[in-house]
């Protein structure tokens, strides 16, 4: 549970939240149901955040002379350092000695997603594939063309053309300017701002050329 994780007792969340060891104790219990504003305030006061997340939707297609495949309705993100992990898989395509893959080489990256792709069940995917980095691949991987025909939507919809114009107006357009659909900055601290430069004195003005008047 998230709170034992965070090292809390109910007393001192309920504190934290606002609210009371009761009423917090009903919850966890599942004899009541917080509201998603009363949720989201106790996620907070254990530094976490509460979030949706898309659901992704995958068909298998068995076509004539191809292995029967899954594909997805879109394509989703896998962070790091997941995304980069070395994965014990042998490869079925081929059949060579290979069994490891680092996800950090793009070689064996793309070997690795063509493995996934062509081999593999939608709970594997969706564990290691990451769509950016699918992308970036994507011309190059060795893919039969009814394989590649049906991923074909979900990398399209991803690839749609989508422009920032990067000035002051882009950075304060967002309701949240702090939030993505996948990070938010909790730590922000601007650089202190440089002290303005000295300014020259002035000369006396009853002097010229280092020579006082009379």
């Amino acid at each position: 549970m998230a709170r034992r994780v965070a090292g809390l007792s109910q007393a001192e969340l309920a504190e934290r939240a606002g609210t009371s060891q009761a009423t917090l104790s009903a919850y966890e219990r599942g004899a009541k149901s917080p509201a998603l504003k009363v949720a989201e305030r106790i996620l907070n006061a254990m530094d976490l955040e509460f979030s949706l997340r898309p659901h992704v939707d995958f068909k298998e297609r068995h076509v004539r002379g191809v292995q029967a495949f899954w594909f997805p309705n879109m394509l989703w993100a896998v962070g790091p350092p997941d995304c980069f992990a070395t994965l014990k898989i042998p490869d079925l395509i081929n059949l060579t000695e290979q069994n490891e893959w680092d996800l950090r080489d793009r070689t064996d990256r793309a070997r690795a997603y063509e493995i996934l792709i062509r081999r593999c069940l939608p709970q594997q995917m969706i564990r290691w594939l990451d769509g950016a980095l699918l992308i970036d691949l994507w011309d190059n991987l060795n893919l039969p063309a009814p394989i590649r025909s049906a991923w074909k939507p979900a990398i399209k919809d991803a690839t749609q053309p989508h422009s920032i114009e990067i000035n002051t107006s882009a950075f304060l357009r967002p309701r949240d300017p702090f939030t993505t659909a996948n990070v938010r900055i909790r730590g922000y601290r601007p650089l202190p701002q440089e002290p303005p430069p000295p300014t020259r004195p002035n000369r006396r003005p009853d002097a010229v050329n280092g020579r006082p008047w009379g």
